[in-house]
């Protein structure tokens, strides 16, 4: 099973645990806050691995043009129902073949690199600058550490799934090489465990040249 069809046998229950959790993570909310004013005029904004949508469904409420990307159909249909005004698709943030250049000014990328390993870092980061202009802004965010944890059930499903964890360095030395400018390198402690997995976050903005 791979992660694609991993994450399609979970959508269901992913949705219903994760759909609204944003409302209880004000750090997440100010960092998309943050986003939003950045890409203001620049152009609209794609949640890349959108999963149920949470993240481009609050971008929404803030007044921004957006759209989202998951490589799971499942997920996708689950965003689709949940937030019927906002357009989403199914890709893969390696090779957006899809989406044309320069279409955003700006990509949220939550927890999306987390099911690859840091050898995908510099094909998934290149497709990611490929498709925000000028100037646009990348908000990468990512469990922190050294580690990958593997997972055969998620969920009440059966997958095979590995959850990899990077060092912020690595994260944003993979982010210059493929021609982003780093802004800030930002970590928090985890919420409670009734919200998400405890574990260190790290948000890393990131500028088109």
């Amino acid at each position: 099973m791979d992660v694609q069809s991993g994450y399609d046998a979970v959508a269901s229950a992913y949705a219903d645990r994760f759909r609204d959790e944003l409302g209880d993570k004000p750090f997440d909310m100010r960092m998309l806050d943050w986003l939003a004013e950045r890409a203001a005029g620049i152009g609209p904004i794609c949640d890349v691995g959108c999963g149920p949508g949470q993240v481009a469904a609050y971008l929404r409420t803030r007044g921004c043009d957006v759209c989202g990307v998951d490589l799971s159909a499942e997920m996708v249909r689950h965003a689709s129902r949940l937030n019927p005004d906002v357009p989403f698709e199914q890709g893969d943030m390696r090779d957006l073949v899809e989406i044309a250049d320069a279409a955003y000014g700006g990509v949220a990328a939550f927890c999306s690199i987390v099911n690859h390993p840091r050898a995908d870092h510099p094909q998934a980061f290149t497709e990611l600058r490929r498709v925000l202009r000028a100037g646009g802004w990348l908000l990468l965010t990512f469990h922190v550490g050294d580690e990958v944890r593997h997972v055969d059930e998620f969920l009440g499903a059966t997958v095979f799934l590995d959850f990899h964890f990077f060092a912020p360095r690595d994260a944003r030395d993979d982010l210059n090489a493929t021609g982003f400018d780093i802004t800030e390198v930002i970590e928090r402690d985890p919420y409670s465990e009734s919200l998400e997995a405890q574990t260190e976050r790290a948000y890393i903005f990131a500028r088109s040249s």
